[in-house]
């Protein structure tokens, strides 16, 4: 099979208050020109780059940042606070809302960096869902089209929580 090189992306950095988020870039062409800016947001198992820009021999479309920019879109992905490269060091259990607020934070570094207020294409997964979806309630002015996948509840009886929550002081 012969696969194409991959596209080179690019580190961001924007703040949310004191908080730092790293945000990760990949777009094949013109985003001016782009089909659409899509922002993805990871779950609570894994940072962004991970989640939506994984490169594995052999299969070419891992990556999904990389497979929707080569359709033609601008594809972002933001590391939520104390994921990956973001700010860890505050006392911080990811809630649902800090996760909305670093979603909005970096829409916004996104449109004042592309000069555009066209509105998002977002896709969350797992408790990356719930972020989303919190965030698009929030700021439906952001959001074109919601993607939700591997939505979550609440987790009560959940024998791989519970198994998380032994790992707690780790």
């Amino acid at each position: 099979m012969n696969e194409q090189a991959r596209l080179t992306g690019t580190e961001h950095w924007t703040r949310k208050g004191d908080v730092k988020l790293f945000l990760f870039n990949k777009c094949a062409a013109d985003p001016a020109k782009s089909a659409g800016t899509i922002l993805f947001v990871h779950g609570s198992s894994m940072a962004s780059q991970p989640t939506f820009d994984l490169h594995v021999p052999g299969r070419p479309h891992s990556s999904a940042m990389e497979y929707f920019a080569r359709q033609g879109y601008d594809t972002w992905c933001v590391d939520m606070e104390g994921y990956g490269r973001s700010t860890k060091d505050r006392d911080n259990n990811a809630p649902i809302s800090f996760g909305a607020d670093d979603c909005f934070a970096a829409a916004s570094y996104i449109q004042k960096f592309r000069g555009s207020d066209r509105p998002f294409l977002v896709y969350g997964i797992s408790s990356g869902a719930l972020r989303a979806a919190l965030f698009a309630e929030r700021h439906p002015e952001l959001v074109d089209r919601l993607a939700l996948d591997a939505m979550v509840w609440t987790g009560e009886g959940s024998p791989t929580l519970a198994e998380r929550k032994k790992r707690l002081p780790e």
